[in-house]
């Protein structure tokens, strides 16, 4: 039997998903990116920085602080999610989208111009698959996928933004 098609409305679920959580992240309102995952996720980000074996799941809570063990360290971030294609498999919508993300910290602490230099920016350039469900009503993302096809800057200002975030007291 042939599977359905990805509705309209599933669609835009899956986009509104990468979007809450890129604006989550950039704006590190870290309610917002929770609410983004479902209780347990599985997370494949092979990029070094999460060494978790992709087939364990995650308590979402504590991937979430993991996220924010990183991004807050961050004077600021960008993420653009584009180019989103989709299948259905069974119960789940699977959404496959290109990644763009900035990541910077200003060597003064504020910019000097609207330019980053370049030992004040990171960029992280790759592939997310989400697999989303709809769960108790809303669609939630309960895998996620992280392939890099490439970055360019030091890689240096991610180990920064943790020592710089573990320093934070919220």
């Amino acid at each position: 039997m042939p599977e359905s098609p990805v509705t309209v409305e599933e669609r835009a679920a899956a986009i509104d998903l990468y979007n809450a959580y890129a604006e989550g992240v950039d704006t590190k309102n870290w309610g917002m990116v929770r609410s983004c995952f479902a209780d347990t996720v599985y997370i494949d980000y092979a990029t070094g920085v999460h060494d978790r074996d992709p087939s364990d799941p995650w308590p979402a809570d504590e991937w979430v602080e993991g996220i924010k063990a990183v991004i807050n360290g961050f004077d600021l971030t960008r993420h653009i999610i584009s180019n989103h294609r989709f299948r259905r498999d069974g119960d789940t919508v699977v959404c496959q989208a290109y990644l763009t993300a900035d990541h910077i910290i200003w060597e003064n602490g504020v910019p000097e111009a609207p330019n980053a230099g370049p030992d004040e920016l990171s960029r992280v350039v790759g592939e997310y698959t989400n697999r989303c469900a709809l769960l108790d009503g809303r669609w939630r993302i309960v895998a996620s996928k992280l392939v890099v096809a490439y970055s360019t800057g030091p890689d240096e200002l991610f180990v920064t933004a943790m020592q710089r975030a573990a320093a934070i007291v919220e």
